[in-house]
């Protein structure tokens, strides 16, 4: 896959080196500046490009779930971007700051998939497409060189994606209501962010709906197998070398990491 357009491959391109090497590279800007639709396929030729070096997709991540930060950047749908196998930290592992820009955590609820999402479903259709949930940490971190938000940038910059930590699963059933479960982000034992998984879209299953009408739009593969992470619950908090990691969610348990300078 390469894209017709030279100018988007040319971005795509170099996103994918300042991903590898770890070095920034400027936004578009005037009569540079992307489109939503344009973003969606700058990203789709990043996901490309990590298949084509091994990498399987995982599953999907959305980004601007989180109504306070939704609010407070104008964005008033989320957006989506693919994940893949050598973005997964395992619970306990580590994430080296070397290779990065600026790394922040998010702690998030994870979906395993068991069948694929509708395009068009409720919240009930979209439990029903359910395995297991848990709690996840996303480490984010942007491509850019003295960022300025705009949509679509992120959205091509595979809305910041960067790495995920996934916690224990467990099975969705009638006792585990995740309507408004509280949420704190921990670093060295010390909590730096709290909220509750209310703040996910209202429901992380809302969201979970929303990334079925995501992935269809954009032609994201979500299946069997897959893994949706649903969005922040706090604001990201900015990662520096030596820190404990660590993300609970009452009743789904916790997930941590280490962040390593190398």
């Amino acid at each position: 896959m390469t894209l017709p357009d030279a100018r988007l491959e040319q971005h795509a391109l170099a996103l994918d080196r300042a991903l590898r090497d770890g070095a920034a590279i400027d936004q578009p800007v005037g009569t540079q500046q992307l489109t939503l639709a344009q973003a969606y396929q700058v990203q789709a030729r990043l996901t490309a490009l990590r298949c084509a070096r091994g990498e399987a997709i995982t599953g999907l991540k959305l980004a601007f779930t989180n109504r306070a930060t939704m609010a407070r950047v104008g964005v008033h749908a989320p957006v989506s971007a693919g994940l893949c196998s050598g973005m997964q930290i395992p619970d306990g592992g580590h994430i080296a700051l070397s290779g990065h820009l600026r790394l922040r955590a998010e702690p998030e609820v994870a979906f395993l998939l068991k069948s694929g999402l509708p395009a068009d479903g409720t919240p009930a259709d979209a439990r029903a497409a359910v395995a297991g949930v848990a709690a996840a940490i996303e480490i984010v971190d942007s491509r850019y060189r003295a960022f300025q938000f705009h949509l679509p940038d992120v959205v091509a910059d595979s809305a910041s994606g960067c790495a995920y930590v996934l916690g224990p699963w467990q099975q969705l059933d009638d006792a585990l209501d995740l309507g408004d479960l509280p949420v704190t982000l921990s670093v060295d034992d010390q909590v730096v962010a709290s909220g509750s998984t209310a703040a996910i879209l209202d429901h992380p299953l809302q969201a979970l709906a929303a990334a079925g009408a995501l992935a269809a739009a954009h032609g994201q593969p979500l299946g069997a197998g897959s893994v949706v992470l649903a969005g922040s619950a706090t604001d990201p908090f900015v990662l520096a070398a030596g820190q404990r990691v660590q993300a609970r969610i009452t009743g789904l348990g916790g997930v941590g990491f280490r962040v390593t300078a190398d």
